[in-house]
């Protein structure tokens, strides 16, 4: 499975070579030995993201990888890592097990968060590790693996990597957005199903961040532009939440009490409709998505509510059971006569004054005494009283 995941996208090639000439593009090492490892530890200074390497040994088999991926879109780090490793999202870690908390990290000079896991392929045990965090407006990504009892080779080269990025960290809204303008200048950013975000601007008083999403497939013509935004702001309410904890800019802009503008537009750039979304709306969405945490907690109690009440029932239906048949079985047994062994000493008075029965009782209880001549070790049936 690693290694059909991690396929080999190009020949092995001189890294001193390729720096010169390449800037985060993806590309793949791969070596039979460790020889490249050794006399390149820091290969990887130069580049920035999309990187795969992995080492084999003798026999072609992974000993170690690495895979280190670049986001675009500055999401928080533990969350990141919770819903793509540990909820087992990325494809890598789809059998991976043992999950560590997220725990503080650093990763080429940034603040991160990490988290360790095991994962099982072609039957060997391979120790690893994913560490996100943020440079820039955007997201690193950095999976490790190593066979476990061999030594980390990889990890020693992508420790000494450094991230490059040309954009500001983010600190404010204000420069998250000029981070932004410059990541969207080249690239379009997801923010929903479809939707594509192409520009970003801070209204000149601050007060209104400005983001323009394009929308395949549709134009104003052929769209109610009013059913279209109530839609889109139906979808806003709902995405929200989930929104603002996993995407920064947007935490930001709700932190700091700035009215979100969306600006749809078609491929050619049209204008579809605009939808604002105001500070005290925030207050909404919060309220809502406290409404929610509530409900699931009282269908939570409610579920385990009726569970308690269903298994005390059950319990109570299991003992009345149980009485009924220990009662059942009393009845049966004290409905049985007593066999009684004749000992010395015994008269046919003395056992009915014993048992408070009479001595005629016992005669009919036993056909075969013809008179009040018992034996020793005779066995007598004494009716029950």
């Amino acid at each position: 499975m690693m290694r059909r995941f991690f396929m080999i996208m190009m020949a092995v090639v001189a890294m001193t070579g390729m720096a010169a000439t390449v800037e985060n593009e993806f590309f793949t090492i791969s070596t039979p030995d460790d020889s490249w490892f050794l006399a390149n530890d820091d290969a990887l200074r130069p580049y920035g993201a999309r990187v795969d390497v992995t080492r084999l040994d003798a026999k072609g088999a992974t000993l170690e990888l690495a895979r280190i991926d670049y986001i675009e879109g500055a999401f928080d780090p533990t969350l990141y890592l919770q819903k793509q490793v540990v909820g087992k999202k990325d494809l890598f870690c789809h059998s991976a097990t043992d999950f560590t908390d997220v725990y503080p990290s650093t990763m080429a000079g940034f603040e991160a968060q990490g988290v360790g896991f095991k994962k099982t392929s072609n039957n060997y045990t391979y120790e690893c590790e994913a560490l996100a965090f943020n440079a820039g407006y955007g997201t690193f990504l950095v999976i490790t693996a190593h066979r476990a009892g061999e030594p980390s080779l990889i990890g020693r080269i992508v420790g000494s990597m450094k991230c490059k990025t040309d954009v500001t960290p983010l600190y404010t809204t204000p420069l998250m957005v000029q981070a932004a303008k410059k990541v969207v200048a080249k690239h379009h950013l997801p923010i929903g199903n479809n939707e594509h975000l192409s520009g970003v601007e801070l209204a000149p008083d601050s007060a209104t961040l400005t983001l323009k999403v394009t929308v395949p497939y549709i134009t104003k013509e052929s769209v109610n532009v009013p059913a279209f935004v109530m839609a889109k702001r139906d979808a806003w309410f709902r995405q929200a939440p989930e929104a603002l904890k996993f995407n920064l800019l947007l935490a930001a802009a709700t932190r700091e009490h700035k009215q979100l503008r969306y600006l749809y537009v078609d491929t050619k750039g049209n204008e579809i409709g605009t939808l604002l979304i105001y500070p005290e709306e925030y207050e909404q969405v919060e309220q809502l998505e406290a409404e929610r945490i509530a409900s699931e907690e009282a269908a939570r109690l409610a579920k385990e509510e009726a569970e308690r009440a269903a298994k005390e029932a059950a319990e109570l239906a299991a003992k009345e059971a149980a009485n009924r048949e220990a009662e059942e079985a009393a009845r049966i047994e004290a409905s049985k006569p007593i066999i009684y062994e004749v000992k010395r000493g015994d008269s046919l008075n003395k056992i009915a004054k014993q048992y408070g029965v009479s001595i005629q009782d016992i005669k009919n209880a036993n056909p075969s005494l013809k008179n009040d001549k018992i034996q020793l070790g005779q066995e007598l049936v004494i009716p029950r009283n």
